[in-house]
C-alpha cells in the first residue's frame, strides 16, 4: 500500500515515506456531542459535524526517513517542515481520559532552535505507535549520520595515504551498507 504524501511536500532525493496520518474523528467527539445536543436547531447538527470534518481534512501529518511534516488548521494554519531530524530532542504523548478509551491523543515533538519550539500531531490515532515511529526514525537518522561521518573520515585517511586501498574499499562497503540499512 502506498503512503500518501501531503499536498505541500515534495520528496527530496533518497527520501522514503514512512507514515501519513490525519486527526481522527474520535478526537472530535466534543463537536459530535454538541451537534447532538443542538440537533433540534436547523443549523446546530450540520454545523458541528462540518466543523469536525474541517478539523480532520485540514490536518496532515507525515513522517519520512529524512523529515517530519505537520500542518493543521483552515484559517489559522500551523505548518512545520523539519528537514533536520537531529533537531528533534524529545517526543511526548498527551492523552486525556477519552483519548485513552478511544485510542487517540496528541504527539508532542520538541524542536529547540526553531521558531515553534514544540510541535504537535493533534488527535492522531494510536499515538504510542506514532511516538515509536518518530523515535525510531531519530535513532536511525543518527546512525546514518555517524556512518556518513565515518565514511568521510576514512576517505580523508585514504587520500592522505594513511589507509591502503583494499582496507579503504572494505570499510567503505561496510559503511555504505550500514547507511542503506538505516536509511
Amino acid at each position: 500500500m502506498a503512503i500518501r504524501i501531503p499536498t505541500d511536500v515534495s520528496l527530496i532525493e533518497g527520501e522514503k515515506p514512512i507514515w501519513f496520518g490525519q486527526m481522527t474523528y474520535a478526537a472530535n467527539w466534543p463537536l459530535f456531542l454538541l451537534g447532538l445536543l443542538f440537533f433540534w436547531t436547523i443549523i446546530g447538527l450540520p454545523l458541528f459535524f462540518i466543523l469536525a470534518w474541517i478539523n480532520v481534512t485540514t490536518s496532515e501529518y507525515f513522517i519520512s526517513n529524512k523529515r517530519i511534516y505537520l500542518k493543521h488548521g483552515l484559517i489559522a494554519r500551523v505548518a512545520l517542515d523539519s528537514k533536520k531530524m537531529d533537531w528533534i530532542t524529545n517526543t511526548a504523548i498527551v492523552q486525556d481520559f477519552f483519548g485513552r478509551i478511544l485510542n487517540y491523543g496528541n504527539v508532542l515533538i520538541a524542536t529547540p532552535g526553531t521558531y515553534i519550539g514544540t510541535s504537535m500531531f493533534k488527535g492522531v490515532e494510536d499515538p504510542m505507535r506514532i511516538k515509536e515511529i518518530i523515535e525510531e526514525r531519530i535513532v536511525n537518522y543518527k546512525k546514518v549520520e555517524e556512518n556518513r561521518h565515518s565514511l568521510r573520515r576514512i576517505t580523508d585517511e585514504f587520500k592522505m595515504g594513511r589507509l591502503d586501498e583494499s582496507r579503504y574499499n572494505t570499510l567503505k562497503i561496510e559503511f555504505e551498507q550500514e547507511i542503506n540499512k538505516y536509511s
